[in-house]
């Protein structure tokens, strides 16, 4: 991706786990921001999407010398059903903001230029590729020769394709724009998580976990192999804690209530009254035992609000869940990237032309100094010497 924010010209093959480690303004935060915004373009069209982030000109890379930019997105991925890791789907954004020029008021205006590539490829056999500019869809025969179609003007591919035959390739851009649209950014709202859920139970966790109450009272009658386990690690995440207990109100089950009991006390402990490292643990341990995830998930500060004695056992659930979602995670924890292998690990830094660099070093280069070592010092504290970036000097 080039000129997203601090993304100036980045490029980064993730695996199952997913690391980002690195100082304050170093790009992490812009680098999971980029999938978020594609799910946001996928559901509301792009210009909303850049709405919701104050405008292009404060998503695209403000460069010192005043040049315009053009952002540019590109994704590969194995979601079709042709496709493989060795013969991936491709898609490409490219995106500025013009002037438009008109005699009749001095006032200026903008408008968005877009243009679009769709590429699907095949294990065996030719592909097929579609690119939109502007108005104007192009499909590109595999033998040769084009044929063309219109788009009104201002829709972005992604949202409007999927209308197509299947003959066109409407099925193919169709599961391309679900991953995008099904993309989970995490980010826990410890005071919504705290209030009854109005309804019963829910089979989809929310991003903010604004539902757990339903969520878990889902979880417990329709994967109950599922909620004992995650009971038990539940258990172990916050002291004290014999069992989750549901309470249904609103007359005919309309709503959900959780409570937590604990160990010599009596009666119940409402999530009101839980402390916040026990809200962020329930949320997280929901989100680890989804029976249905996305394809993607992101976490910044997997680790806020959580004891340190649980890093290992939850290191363990994120490689156990990265068996169904891949995982996107920031953190500033050293111990739990003592934890990590460096193939999970990724350095952020930010030069000194306010580029971010990610990664900042090559994991082949982390795992030769981790060798080298001969784990006289974990990861988190290689990192935190400095000796892998991504910290200051």
């Amino acid at each position: 991706m080039t000129n997203f924010r601090s993304l100036r010209d980045v490029e980064v093959r993730l695996g199952a786990l997913n690391v980002l480690v690195g100082l304050n303004g170093a790009g992490k935060s812009n680098f999971l921001d980029v999938i978020a915004f594609l799910g946001d373009a996928t559901r509301a069209d792009l210009a909303p999407a850049l709405d919701r982030r104050a405008g292009f000109d404060r998503v695209a890379f403000r460069d010192a010398r005043g040049a315009r930019q053009t952002i540019s997105i590109e994704v590969e991925a194995a979601v079709t059903r042709n496709s493989s890791l060795k013969a991936t789907d491709t898609y490409t954004l490219e995106f500025s903001s013009d002037k438009l020029k008109s005699g009749r008021s001095e006032r200026e205006r903008y408008y968005l230029r877009r243009a679009e590539s769709f590429a699907f490829k095949r294990t065996a056999g030719p592909g097929r590729r579609i690119t939109v500019e502007g108005g104007l869809i192009t499909f590109h025969k595999p033998e040769g020769g084009e044929d063309t179609a219109s788009l009104r003007e201002g829709s972005l591919g992604l949202s409007t394709l999927p209308k197509l035959s299947p003959e066109d390739g409407g099925e193919q851009v169709e599961a391309l724009a679900d991953m995008f649209a099904s993309f989970r950014v995490f980010d826990v709202d410890v005071a919504a998580a705290r209030q009854p859920s109005q309804e019963r139970a829910s089979e989809r966790l929310h991003d903010d976990a604004s539902n757990l109450a339903a969520f878990l009272a889902f979880l417990a009658d329709r994967h109950p192999d599922r909620f004992d386990a995650l009971q038990r690690d539940a258990r172990a995440f916050i002291p004290g804690l014999e069992r989750l207990q549901f309470t249904a109100i609103g007359g005919a089950g309309e709503g959900t209530v959780l409570t937590l009991v604990e160990q010599g006390l009596s009666g119940a402990t409402t999530l009101q009254e839980a402390s916040y490292g026990s809200i962020r643990a329930l949320a997280l341990l929901s989100l680890l035992y989804d029976p249905s995830p996305p394809r993607l998930t992101c976490i910044e500060e997997i680790d806020h609000g959580l004891h340190p004695h649980i890093l290992d056992r939850l290191v363990e659930l994120l490689r156990e869940a990265s068996g169904r979602t891949q995982f996107l995670i920031a953190t500033h924890s050293p111990p739990l990237v003592n934890r990590l292998t460096p193939d999970e690990l990724i350095v952020c830094e930010r030069g000194a032309d306010a580029a971010s660099k990610i990664p900042a070093i090559a994991p082949e280069a982390v795992k030769a100094m981790e060798q080298e070592l001969h784990g006289e010092l974990g990861l988190g504290e290689l990192w935190f010497s400095g000796a892998l970036g991504g910290c200051p000097e």
